[in-house]
């Protein structure tokens, strides 16, 4: 989880310029060093969606919360930038693909912006 930032902080950093688009081929570097906490980045071919958690957009409780209605586990993957698993970096998803359009939908309600590879 990101925290404490200051909110004029953690306003900044959603408004840093990232890619947007990432191919469906991107690694999950890639795509860690993309993500903000307004923004994830969902991948059909590997039925993910990628995120990091902030004390400022609770994506981890809006996807329990889908996930919860549907009755289906959640299954979420803590992914780590070195290979010793010290520094923690965005966490994964794994859905189903009848999950995923009412879980999107439900994070771009909330304000979430939604980037889906092609």
């Amino acid at each position: 989880m990101i925290g404490p930032v200051d909110s004029k902080c953690a306003e900044h950093l959603c408004h840093t310029h990232r890619e947007v688009k990432l191919p469906a081929s991107a690694d999950e570097m890639r795509i860690f060093y993309n993500l903000t906490m307004d923004r994830v980045h969902y991948f059909p071919n590997r039925n993910a969606i990628y995120f990091v958690e902030s004390a400022y957009w609770a994506v981890l409780e809006i996807i329990s919360v889908m996930l919860k209605g549907m009755g289906s586990p959640i299954r979420i993957e803590q992914l780590y930038l070195d290979k010793r698993s010290i520094f923690k970096g965005g966490k994964r998803v794994v859905l189903k693909p009848e999950q995923a359009i009412p879980i999107l939908v439900a994070l771009r309600m909330k304000g979430i912006q939604v980037v889906v590879s092609e």
